[in-house]
């Protein structure tokens, strides 16, 4: 008995089709899908490794940028650094503040350095300690050229610091005085 099975064309286009579903889904979920887990894996390392080379980047770019300032910064040090009286001798002191006053007509009848006090650490490197050195200056001039001269030893080439200023009317002649002053100047030494 030999059975004649005729498949309609409709239901064989639909065996084929589901079969063809099936193979996609099996091809789907052990080649296509786990492809795709490996590709979104390597998508998120190559963003990391980006983000990390651009980062070394910037830092490079950074180092660069400092590399180029250091000569600026050392300048500015070495400046910083000449504004400070050497500290074994007081008479770079005394020459500094007859130069500032030269061309003032100011009469000095006393210039007296003081016992020099320390005043501490600094964070400069090197184990330097911050000095002052007081002087005691006595001076006879005008309103006019006392002013000038404060002027100039505050903000001249070194650091220097007015302070204990005395003044008093000179009864021999009639616009000069006589003044007291102590000029602090400042050092650096190890």
């Amino acid at each position: 008995m030999s059975m004649n099975l005729k498949i309609k064309p409709e239901v064989l286009l639909f065996i084929v089709l589901c079969v063809c579903i099936f193979v996609t889904v099996i091809l789907g979920r052990t080649v296509v899908y786990p492809s795709i887990k490996a590709w979104q894996a390597l998508k998120k390392e190559a963003a990391l490794k980006e983000g990390e080379l651009q980062h070394r980047y910037d830092t490079l770019k950074e180092i660069q940028k400092l590399k180029q300032d250091i000569p600026a910064i050392e300048k500015t040090y070495a400046d910083f650094y000449k504004k400070f009286f050497p500290r074994g001798d007081i008479s770079h002191a005394i020459k500094e503040i007859a130069d500032t006053s030269s061309d003032l007509q100011i009469e000095f009848t006393s210039l007296t350095p003081l016992q020099a006090i320390k005043l501490g650490e600094t964070s400069l490197g090197k184990n330097l300690s911050l000095w002052s050195i007081p002087i005691s200056i006595k001076i006879k001039t005008d309103y006019a050229k006392l002013i000038d001269f404060i002027k100039r030893i505050e903000n001249g080439r070194k650091f220097m610091k007015v302070e204990n200023l005395s003044i008093r009317k000179n009864a021999s002649t009639l616009l000069m005085h006589d003044i007291e002053m102590t000029v602090y100047v400042f050092s650096l030494q190890q």
